[in-house]
């Protein structure tokens, strides 16, 4: 195998800046090699209905462009002498990952805006910008490792950081946006990220604050954001909450408002403690249990992308991601209908709806999809 990390430099490089350290690093790094860099920084929406926590004035903001953010990732960009663009994708992903975030919900799922987002923004209208601006590649600071194979098809691996792996976000990628893209972090680990930013004389980023949770609202969970946003009697209504044999015990607020799993605050008590199953949107009902029903032996997953454009075979075991962060899991894949069904060899906890499954052969990311009941 060749790693793609070394692509011979002479293209030009779209390089998507935050102001952060990793995307800089990229862009003095791709510099560094002989690519002809143009930094972009994406203006995403920002929820206008609450104050900025940080400035304290009516002026809201997204977590990962601030105008901190941009003052930094501008100051930056003329330090290494190459142009910036700051381009307003606020209409687009409000309408491509804010609504869907919404309408997950409204369906009674769990729904994932950062999978969404590296979908339809970072490498779908920021693709074809760099496409328009005549650039050879799009550049990012994610975590990960491009490696091409004898077949020529280009795989995407996790990076050397564990830790800060971000693969799982990206298994919506096509072998055609795979052969454009470049992650120069993917052979580096933090610690090496911050003293790369020192010998470029970027020091003042080492210790900058990493933007946390869903960019999009201020809270740290996202149930203030929803009831915002979503009307009573509209988007959701009170209903019943029952156990896995039809029995009721009790009224719900409304299915947005809990989360597989939940234990706290889903009010229904004096007995053994009641964990959220599933949640039934056609009845408009939630159903909850003891811990052991949370486990699942299989799910169905739909909306499904395999990097190579084909699906393993059926018997072949590869592991699952269920979550970001969550541990990998021996599994088997088979085409179930339009969908296909994952079997899990030990059953796994809270299976969220929604949420996306990610497969992986090793290190290499296969493909996944969004996990649904």
């Amino acid at each position: 195998m060749q790693s793609k990390g070394n692509v011979i430099a002479g293209g030009k490089v779209l390089v998507g800046m935050s102001g952060g350290v990793d995307s800089s690093v990229v862009a003095a790094l791709l510099k560094e090699q002989g690519y002809d860099c143009v930094g972009v920084y994406m203006n995403l929406w920002a929820d206008p209905t609450v104050f900025d926590l940080e400035d304290k004035k009516k002026f809201p903001q997204n977590k990962c462009c601030s105008i901190g953010s941009l003052m930094a990732a501008r100051s930056i960009c003329q330090r290494l002498g190459i142009p910036f663009y700051s381009i307003n994708f606020e209409d687009v992903f409000k309408n491509n990952v804010v609504e869907f975030f919404l309408e997950g919900f409204r369906e009674g799922e769990t729904p994932n805006p950062c999978v969404r987002c590296n979908k339809t923004v970072k490498f779908g209208v920021l693709f074809k910008k760099m496409e328009e601006l005549g650039c050879d590649f799009l550049a990012t600071g994610h975590y990960a490792k491009l490696i091409t194979n004898k077949m020529g098809e280009v795989q995407l691996h996790r990076g050397k950081d564990k830790a800060k792996d971000q693969t799982y976000f990206l298994y919506n990628l096509s072998q055609d946006r795979l052969k454009k893209i470049l992650f120069p972090l993917g052979d580096f680990d933090k610690p090496a990220v911050k003293k790369l930013a020192t010998r470029f004389g970027l020091k003042e980023l080492e210790n900058k604050r990493e933007s946390q949770g869903v960019c999009f609202y201020p809270e740290k969970t996202y149930l203030e954001f929803l009831k915002r946003y979503l009307k009573k009697d509209e988007d959701f209504k009170e209903g019943s909450i029952e156990d896995s044999s039809g029995k009721k015990l009790g009224t719900h607020e409304g299915l947005p408002f809990y989360t597989v799993g939940q234990r706290k605050g889903i009010g229904v008590g004096g007995g053994p403690a009641l964990y959220v199953h599933k949640t039934d949107s056609i009845r408009n009902v939630l159903i909850v249990g003891n811990e052991d029903e949370l486990m699942t032996s299989s799910v169905r997953i739909r909306d499904v992308n395999f990097l190579a454009g084909k699906a393993p075979k059926k018997d072949e075991v590869l592991h699952a991601k269920i979550r970001s962060q969550g541990s990998l899991n021996p599994c088997t894949v088979q085409k179930d209908g339009e969908d296909y069904k994952v079997h899990f060899q030990q059953p796994q906890r809270a299976i969220m709806a929604g949420q996306s499954l990610v497969l992986y052969r090793d290190t290499e990311l296969v493909g996944g999809g969004i996990m649904s009941w």
